[in-house]
């Protein structure tokens, strides 16, 4: 049997990447139908539609993201090395960059950033942005950061998107919870009252409160946080439980007296993608930077 055209892998990058079949073909020097002939090909080979329209807009199925999240080291590793070797010197960049990102994705997964940036790439900086409310992929819009990490399902038509990882989500309680002599099921869980995220940061918040409306159920919220990482301290002094990351859960559960179970309701895991505008699309120090990002991104940081 013939083996499969591999360029069709870089036809997928360019897919997920920019979650939108004209700029994929643009980005592909190809023309709309032979990007789409790439994806149905894709589709057959994989068994699987990898894009799937959901929430308004173009998103990457959970086999595509384990796809890409193989393959997109092997690819970034072509790149680098088929690149002319002025344009990797030029693009190795001594610049200042802003990335916005939460308190989660801070704790969960620049550390190991970090430490890559320091050894092979130290003339380039890092500025934080902390996440505030109603701003988001805005911040991109209004240039006030270059980057953008976090779970956006719908972004506008000029921006681009790379996926990074997945984070399951896992419920964190007290040791010693009066629930946990209760049998493990959505009433024993709605009985509880609950630590819910302010709104930049409440993915499974709204995830766990859309699924159970259509089942004519819903939490008792006792205290909303503005951040990830106070939500284990305070479950940890209370009776209070909390929905969170899955890195999150597994850190803390060794340093505070706290206990991790599933969620009683199915629930998907956050999937987490690195965002820019258009204007920096062709930028070399920033698709420098995002090549680099993406070579170092642990396929599950928890």
């Amino acid at each position: 049997m013939k083996p499969a055209d591999l360029n069709l892998l870089f036809h997928l990058d360019a897919l997920l990447t920019c979650q939108n079949l004209s700029r994929a073909a643009t980005q592909m020097g190809v023309t709309q139908p032979a990007m789409s002939a790439a994806l149905s090909r894709l589709r057959r080979i994989f068994n699987d539609p990898l894009l799937i329209t959901g929430h308004g807009a173009v998103e990457p199925t959970e086999r595509a993201l384990a796809i890409h999240q193989e393959f997109a080291p092997l690819l970034e590793s072509w790149r680098r090395a088929t690149a002319p070797r002025d344009i990797l010197d030029e693009s190795a960049p001594a610049r200042a960059f802003t990335l916005y990102a939460s308190d989660y994705l801070q704790f969960a997964w620049l550390p190991e950033l970090a430490c890559a940036l320091e050894r092979d790439a130290p003339a380039v900086r890092l500025r934080i942005v902390p996440a505030r409310p109603h701003h988001g992929l805005g911040m991109l819009a209004s240039n006030h950061a270059e980057f953008v990490a976090g779970y956006y399902p719908t972004p506008s038509n000029d921006l681009r998107a790379r996926p990074l990882f997945q984070d399951p989500a896992v419920c964190l309680i007290r040791r010693g919870h009066p629930c946990l002599e209760h049998e493990w099921n959505i009433d024993t869980w709605l009985a509880c009252r609950h630590v819910d995220l302010a709104v930049h940061t409440r993915h499974y918040g709204e995830t766990l409160d859309q699924n159970l409306q259509q089942i004519n159920r819903q939490r008792v919220i006792g205290m909303t946080l503005a951040s990830y990482l106070a939500a284990p301290f305070v479950v940890a002094k209370t009776d209070l439980i909390a929905t969170l990351p899955a890195s999150i859960c597994k850190h803390f559960s060794k340093h505070l007296d706290v206990v991790m179970m599933p969620p009683p309701l199915e629930l998907p895991p956050i999937d987490v993608s690195l965002y820019w505008h258009e204007r920096y699309q062709t930028d070399p120090a920033h698709a420098w930077l995002r090549r680099f990002i993406g070579e170092h991104t642990p396929a599950f940081s928890g």
